[in-house]
């Protein structure tokens, strides 16, 4: 799947996740850059470490796509998810009610967006929208992505399109975050 489209000096390359896992390090890499600097730097659900451990169960779900942008070799930005599954525990965790049959999964209903980061040098210049929209052709009814209600990048996410659906704590020790719908098809 490692199809490169070249876009204004950089490259869109997509890859599964054998290939997530071999570049690891890289993505690890500016996660980390990306939260340096942030209340969420010395936080231990945003470190690295966490990161990495989260990774490999990504990269093995169903459907999991991967794109990397990259200038020359340099990585500058990537976005990555995949089809939640049929009995998917995505859901689990909602603090707010949702209408009946909301959380049901086929295996193809639903497209969760995992992580979208892109270089600070590299912000503003619509690269976290072509990463979005690359990682977003797939056959599904809908994406979701979950953002933390202090982020800017929810507005980003409205303006995209997404709907806030309810708020969702996913772990003990995540924050509570927005959890956002984009209807990609009825």
């Amino acid at each position: 799947m490692n199809r490169g489209t070249p876009i204004g000096g950089l490259t869109l390359v997509h890859q599964d996740g054998a290939q997530a896992l071999a570049v690891a390090h890289e993505l690890g890499g500016l996660y980390a850059e990306v939260y340096r600097g942030t209340p969420q730097e010395t936080d231990p659900f945003y470190s690295a470490a966490r990161f990495a451990e989260r990774l490999p169960g990504y990269a093995r779900a169903p459907g999991f796509r991967l794109v990397v942008a990259r200038e020359g070799g340099a990585l500058v930005g990537y976005a990555f998810g995949y089809r939640l599954p049929a009995g998917s525990r995505w859901w689990e965790g909602l603090v707010d009610p949702v209408p009946d049959g909301f959380t049901e999964e086929s295996g193809h209903r639903t497209f969760a967006l995992c992580e979208l980061h892109v270089r600070a040098d590299w912000r503003g210049k619509g690269l976290a929208s072509r990463l979005h929209a690359e990682l977003l052709k797939v056959d599904a009814e809908r994406a979701t992505v979950l953002v933390r209600q202090d982020n800017p990048a929810l507005n980003i996410y409205t303006h995209w399109g997404y709907e806030q659906v309810g708020r969702l704590q996913p772990y003990a020790d995540s924050p509570v975050f927005a959890a956002l719908v984009l209807l990609m098809r009825p």
